[in-house]
């Protein structure tokens, strides 16, 4: 997983949040360091609700994962699917 999808409506709302994204996740990781992946994405996941954020584990993991292996994070802004 390379990048993360914020919807372009959300975007609009609150036009920092790639900012804040990528800052409470840069905090999450850098205060669990020591911990296993998976407690560090509880922490990420955690960070991220304060925020008003909301994303799953398995993509918290996944963005934790990514981050220890040296690679970096992207938050995309997207249109927002129209349902059928």
């Amino acid at each position: 997983m390379s990048e993360f999808r914020i919807t372009h409506e959300i975007h609009e709302v609150h036009p920092d949040i790639r900012e804040k994204l990528t800052t409470a996740t840069i905090d999450a990781i850098n205060e669990s360091s020591a911990r296993s992946a998976e407690d560090a994405a509880l922490v990420l996941r955690n960070r991220l609700g304060e925020i008003g954020v909301h994303m799953s584990p398995e993509a918290c993991l996944a963005a934790v994962e990514r981050i220890r292996s040296g690679k970096s994070l992207r938050f995309e802004i997207e249109r927002e699917e129209a349902e059928d």
